[in-house]
C-alpha cells in the first residue's frame, strides 16, 4: 500500500439494507485489496432495522467512520459523506453493491491521467440475475436527453467535482443521471474504463435497491433536461459521438440503415410486419 496522501474515499449510504448485503459490501472492499490509502465513510440515513443498527453500533475498522443521521434520503446521505471524505478519489457505492480489485487499475488510471475527471466501468450485475451490460464511450448528449449512462457504484471521479455539484436532495429517483449531467455540463471529462470494478446488485423482481422509487420517472426526468439548454450544450460533435457510440454499441442499427438505402422496398416490408416500428436509424 502506498504510504502517501488518502487516495480512496468510499461512501455508503445505508437505509434499512438486509444486513448480509452490507456484509458483503463490507467484505467486498477488504477482498479487493485496495493497494492505496483508502477509507469507508458509512451514513447510516436514520435505520430502524435493530439487527442492522446493531451492527452498524458495534462494527469497528480502522479506516471506517460511521456517521447516524436522521432520514433524509440518499443524496443527503451522499452529500454528508462527500463532504467529510478526504481521499483524492471517492467512489458512491450503494450498500447492497460489492467492489472488485479491478478498483486498483481505476485509481491507477486516474493517478496517470490527470485530464480525465471521471471514469465508469461496465456493470457486472448479480443477484436474481446474472449478466454483463457493456457501456459505451462517453456522450453528453446520452447523458443529459436520452438514457442514464452512469451509476454511482461504477463511477470513481475526483474530490475537486464535489466542490463545484453536489446531489440535488430534493430527488429521489436518477439523481445519479442529475449529479453527473450537471458535472458534465460544468466541463468535466468522463470517460469509459474497460475493466469492470463493481458488481451491481439485481433485486425484487429486476430492480436494485437503490432504484425501488420510480414512481416520479417522468417528472424527475424532465425536470433534468429543462436544466440544460440544448442549443449551447449539445455541438454538432456530441451529436456525431452519440451515433458512432450507438452504431458501436448496437449492430442492428447498422442493418436498419442499410436496408433504408439499399433495399427500401424490403425494409417497407419489414415495417409492414413491425419489425422495424418506424424509419429513424437511431431510436
Amino acid at each position: 500500500m502506498e504510504k502517501n496522501t488518502l487516495k480512496l474515499s468510499i461512501i455508503i449510504p445505508i437505509f434499512n439494507t438486509p444486513l448480509q448485503y452490507v456484509k458483503e459490501c463490507l467484505q467486498s472492499i477488504e477482498e479487493s485489496n485496495i493497494r492505496y490509502p483508502y477509507e469507508i465513510i458509512i451514513v447510516n440515513d436514520g435505520s430502524s432495522d435493530n439487527e442492522l443498527v446493531n451492527f452498524l453500533k458495534n462494527y469497528q475498522s480502522f479506516n471506517t467512520i460511521i456517521i447516524n443521521k436522521e432520514n433524509s434520503g440518499v443524496s443527503a446521505s451522499r452529500n454528508i459523506g462527500l463532504n467529510r471524505a478526504k481521499g483524492k478519489y471517492l467512489l458512491c457505492l450503494d450498500s447492497d453493491d460489492k467492489i472488485l480489485p479491478a478498483i486498483n487499475n481505476a485509481i491507477s488510471y486516474l493517478n496517470q491521467n490527470q485530464h480525465i475527471d471521471a471514469i465508469y466501468c461496465d456493470l457486472q450485475f448479480f443477484g436474481d440475475t446474472n449478466f454483463l451490460y457493456k457501456k459505451c464511450e462517453f456522450s453528453k448528449f446520452q447523458l443529459m436527453y436520452v438514457s442514464n449512462m452512469l451509476t454511482p457504484s461504477s463511477t470513481l471521479f475526483r474530490k475537486e467535482m464535489i466542490s463545484k455539484v453536489q446531489f440535488n436532495e430534493n430527488l429521489s429517483y436518477s439523481e445519479d443521471r442529475d449529479f453527473f449531467s450537471r458535472a458534465a455540463s460544468l466541463g468535466f471529462e468522463f470517460k469509459h474504463f474497460k475493466k469492470t470494478f463493481c458488481l451491481y446488485r439485481r433485486i425484487f423482481n429486476n430492480q436494485s435497491l437503490s432504484q425501488k422509487n420510480v414512481g416520479m420517472k417522468n417528472e424527475v426526468e424532465s425536470f433534468i433536461k429543462a436544466q440544460f439548454n440544448a442549443h449551447s450544450e449539445i455541438t454538432q460533435e456530441e451529436i456525431n459521438k452519440y451515433v458512432i457510440n450507438n452504431f458501436t454499441a448496437h449492430k442492428k442499427h447498422i442493418v436498419k440503415l442499410l436496408l433504408i438505402i439499399f433495399f427500401p422496398s424490403l425494409f417497407t416490408y419489414f415495417r409492414h410486419k413491425k419489425i422495424y416500428k418506424n424509419d429513424i436509424v437511431i431510436d
